[in-house]
């Protein structure tokens, strides 16, 4: 039998062999890890242009802002390298030269890019291996985008749509999208080339098509749009989310309400053409700046109506309006009822179940000052979720936020929280 000794120096020695191992892994991962920065990172300062995926174009966005980007005249921020090497979501912060803060989105998740490049040559009948140049040479490109973002109201689809969807007919889809053929600025030589830098955004994410029809210069609360270069979007820094802001006073509160519901309003009402009802209304997608001004700033998934159009024998109630009935816990909506009717109240719904609803609501709990003086403001905000007549519902609730904000036993110095 081994002796005491032998069985503690036996010990001794698995635990050197361990240890040793582990030092050996730590040492691996290390310099796997330092190759890879020195491989694909940039120690000094991060390169924008190596975000653009250029060489992908026409199957890109555009070229708009490119000359600024070659320039150097938009910069990350150095701080946020490290960051970029693990960026999952592929959001980027930078700089202009006259020193205003930018965002820099490739609108997509790695893996989705390369799903699309991946399918790129099959779905364009092209060869095996074709370069993204060979998509000048397709001649389809109408059909294509137009089954992106047509939706079949006699025979709805089951599964949730993303992206796009322009109904309840489409033949309004250039006249949609004029707005980003001016911004352009091609001659007609490049005419297929736009449309195939439309069909990719559409594919991708419709987010810069959506940012020149509604821009912010119009009054719209949207990022200002500074322009796209290869599969990068460049649109201002608006501020910080809603989410992150919960703890502000109450009145500011308030005024992020009253902002959100006049968006909302400006969205179904706004535009002369056309309503959008946007799909993914959360207090991450909103942010507010310094001033307390409002920004929605995720506009990936959008309902586009046309409220111009004539109803066809397949929208029998298209005159009437679409109200939201309660379904079921949760942001739920129905693409097929906001399609078949000229006005919805979703935007309404998905404003007041931002600041109402039972996912974080930005208005709960109500101060009890705020209670004490207006009892009548907590059963606005559930009649917005529940009523039967939401249009006259945020009216009311628009009016009493005003009389808020102009109370000053409610504003005071901004003790109310």
């Amino acid at each position: 039998m081994p002796s005491k000794a032998d069985k503690v120096y036996h010990t001794m020695m698995m635990r050197r062999r361990f240890c040793k191992r582990i030092f050996l892994m730590a040492l691996a991962f290390g310099l796997s890890f330092y190759v890879s920065v020195l491989l694909f990172g940039d120690l000094k300062s991060p390169r924008v242009m190596n975000l653009t995926d250029l060489d992908r174009c026409p199957a890109c966005f555009g070229v708009t802002v490119c000359p600024e980007l070659y320039s150097n005249q938009i910069l990350m921020e150095s701080s946020h390298h490290w960051h970029s090497m693990f960026n999952a979501k592929n959001i980027y912060y930078g700089y202009t030269k006259s020193n205003r803060r930018v965002v820099l989105k490739k609108l997509a998740h790695d893996w989705e890019l390369k799903e699309l490049d991946s399918k790129l040559c099959k779905y364009w009948n092209l060869k095996r291996n074709c370069q993204p140049i060979h998509l000048l040479n397709v001649s389809d490109i109408d059909e294509k985008m137009i089954s992106l973002i047509q939706y079949n109201i006699t025979w709805p689809e089951s599964e949730p749509r993303k992206g796009l969807v322009l109904c309840p007919y489409t033949y309004s889809f250039y006249d949609f999208i004029q707005p980003v053929l001016n911004n352009q600025k091609s001659n007609n030589n490049n005419y297929k080339s736009d449309m195939l830098n439309v069909w990719t955004m559409l594919s991708i994410n419709p987010e810069p098509i959506i940012l020149q029809v509604i821009p912010k210069s119009k009054g719209w609360r949207v990022p200002a749009y500074g322009g796209v270069c290869g599969r990068l979007e460049i649109v201002a820094f608006e501020g910080e989310p809603l989410s992150s802001l919960l703890h502000v006073e109450y009145y500011r509160k308030l005024k992020y309400a009253r902002a959100i519901l006049e968006a909302a309003m400006d969205f179904t009402f706004k535009h002369d053409r056309f309503r959008f009802y946007f799909m993914d209304w959360s207090l991450d997608n909103i942010v507010a700046n310094e001033r307390d001004e409002i920004t929605f700033v995720d506009l990936e998934d959008v309902i586009v109506l046309d409220k111009h159009i004539s109803p066809k024998k397949d929208l029998p109630d298209w005159y009437q309006r679409y109200i939201r009935k309660i379904t079921g816990p949760g942001f739920t909506f129905s693409i097929e009822n906001m399609c078949k009717h000229h006005l919805s109240d979703h935007n309404i719904w998905a404003a007041c179940y931002v600041l109402a609803g039972n996912e974080s609501p930005l208005m709960y709990p109500i101060p009890e000052e705020v209670n004490a003086s207006r009892p009548h403001f907590d059963r606005l905000l559930n009649e917005c979720l529940k009523s039967d007549d939401r249009f006259r519902t945020v009216s009311k609730l628009q009016h009493v936020l005003t009389e808020m904000l102009l109370d000053e036993n409610i504003v005071g110095f901004g003790v109310i929280r």
